[in-house]
């Protein structure tokens, strides 16, 4: 084999992987760094509300990534300031295990006389310096 021969499939060769690194590099950096992780999800995203009383209520389900194994803390916060409406969770801290899901109920109570409409409020779910959050929408009706 020539030394032409030789260098000219040596270049192939980094032109291939250089090419495969540019087109797969995300794909290739998160198999190489992935991290234990959770994310959040709900059913439903939408609860229906109406009269002072009335209560509803919606599952939120924590699910380990990649062996995720930790405590995780919930809390609610209202994008734009809802009164008038009362969030219970329960629970609102549990132990996630490794690629295994944990839920919680989000019950929803109207305290007192709201304006109708649609109000947002985010869920969060906290573990040390991980924070995920999902966000549900709270619909008023008289």
């Amino acid at each position: 084999m020539s030394k032409k021969s030789v260098v000219a499939k040596i270049i192939i060769a980094i032109f291939v992987v250089s090419a495969m690194l540019y087109f797969y590099s995300d794909y290739i950096l998160g198999i190489l760094t992935a991290r234990p992780d959770f994310q959040l999800s709900a059913s439903p995203t939408l609860i229906r509300l109406g009269y002072v009383g009335s209560s509803n209520a919606t599952v939120i389900v924590v699910k380990s990534i990649n062996g995720f194994d930790s405590n995780v803390k919930l809390n609610v916060k209202p994008v734009f300031g809802v009164l008038g409406v009362k969030f219970t969770l329960n629970p609102s801290e549990f132990h996630l295990r490794a690629n295994e899901e944990g839920a919680c109920m989000l019950k929803i109570e109207v305290t007192s006389n709201m304006m109708p409409g649609q109000y947002i409020i985010d869920v969060s779910g906290i573990s040390g310096n991980l924070t995920r959050t999902i966000r549900i929408t709270v619909e008023i009706l008289y």
